[in-house]
């Protein structure tokens, strides 16, 4: 029998992960690999949802948009923090995560034969996803700085183009995107009459310098920007599964077709929490956050110590990705370093062809002791090679 996802990568990290089976169990195993931040909600937060878990309506679905308390909490929380200015009533829906809303997003928009456009190196998921939906990714390169370019995004844009797709904060490459180059995708997409995705799953995850801006901010760009979040990272929720998407009320009415096919509405628990966390635990985010800051600190100051290693040094969120001196085959690199070490690291093939040479470094749940230890082995590991 033929299926129509075999010409679809299979998932890289669960592939990375079998590898790995033999020394998960070990007490020395180091997971670098994953893109998990390095805290949970707080025990205040947790509390309200434990006192909440025998309850009836915990155990019920929600509508298909959401809660709206937990939307109207959200809409404040964008409005402070990104500038975007979103009515809780039609223009949220809450979903099952940012994959989720991803793939949301696409079979809403996207036609078989249709194209996205996407900076390389990219995120293998959201490739998987235009693919599941029978259409297909342009990749366009990235500066040596990993920003893209507006010139390169314009001359790929065709008839059958449908959406061009940003990630910033970056996965993989933690690259804070530039407002002037955003605000001009957005005017392409507003000549084109096509769509602007903006995953902002790692918004808050911004350092030095730097400062997260949201496309949809811009009050000409609603038809154009539809804008993707999350709670796994900034809120570290991972595991509950819960996600936004935001985006003009046509889209969303267009949209809330596909969220009650797939998944009728995100789990309500993890809803429940979401909103626990908006409420009572920014504070305690915050906090994660300039501990992330100090852990990034230390993770580049002790990767400059390896010569083998190029640096490429971005400002937002938890990954590295460092470009390996003389490297041609990543997958083999990375799997000698985990036979070598029992530390995983990820290949940057697994990003699109413009990853190959790199790895990426998540630092995200580590301690300042794992850190020191990891980047310990990695020396080793190429002192010895």
């Amino acid at each position: 029998m033929k299926y129509r996802t075999e010409d679809i990568m299979s998932p890289p990290i669960a592939k990375l992960a079998e590898a790995a089976k033999r020394f998960i169990k070990s007490p020395s195993f180091l997971n670098l690999g994953q893109g998990l931040p390095g805290h949970i909600p707080p025990d205040t937060v947790l509390t309200v949802l434990k006192d909440r878990i025998s309850h009836p309506s915990t155990h019920v679905y929600t509508p298909d948009e959401g809660l709206l308390e937990l939307r109207e909490e959200l809409a404040l929380y964008l409005r402070q923090k990104s500038g975007i200015d979103v009515n809780p009533q039609d223009e949220i829906v809450i979903t099952a995560g940012a994959n989720n809303a991803f793939a949301g997003i696409i079979l809403t928009l996207v036609a078989q034969g249709q194209n996205v456009i996407m900076p390389s190196p990219y995120y293998f998921n959201s490739v998987m996803t235009v693919k599941l939906a029978g259409a297909e990714v342009k990749a366009v390169p990235v500066d040596e700085m990993f920003q893209p370019r507006v010139e390169d995004i314009e001359a790929a844009i065709d008839k059958d183009t449908s959406a061009i797709f940003m990630i910033t904060p970056n996965n993989p490459t933690g690259a804070v995107y530039e407002k002037k180059m955003l605000d001009d995708i957005v005017d392409l997409c507003i000549q084109n009459d096509i769509m602007l995705i903006s995953d902002e799953s790692y918004s808050r995850m911004v350092f030095d310098d730097a400062s997260h801006y949201s496309p949809r901010s811009r009050r000409d760009a609603g038809n154009h920007v539809v804008t993707l979040g999350s709670f796994s990272k900034d809120f570290g929720m991972s595991g509950w599964r819960v996600g936004f998407t935001i985006g003009h009320p046509e889209f969303i009415k267009e949209f809330l077709k596909v969220q009650d096919t797939m998944t009728i509405c995100a789990p309500t628990a993890g809803q429940i929490l979401a909103l626990e966390v908006l409420k009572k635990g920014l504070d305690y985010v915050e906090n994660e956050l300039q501990r992330l800051n100090l852990l990034r600190d230390l993770a580049y100051l002790r990767m400059r110590e390896i010569d083998a290693f190029e640096e490429i040094y971005t400002k937002g969120t938890f990954y590295l990705f460092p470009r390996v001196k003389g490297c041609t085959d990543s997958r083999k690199l990375v799997m000698d370093i985990l036979q070598s070490t029992g530390t995983l690291v990820l290949p940057g093939i697994i990003f699109g062809d413009a990853g190959e040479g790199h790895v990426r470094i998540s630092i995200g749940p580590l301690t300042p002791e794992a850190v020191d230890e990891a980047f310990e082995r990695l020396s080793k590991f190429f002192r010895d090679d």
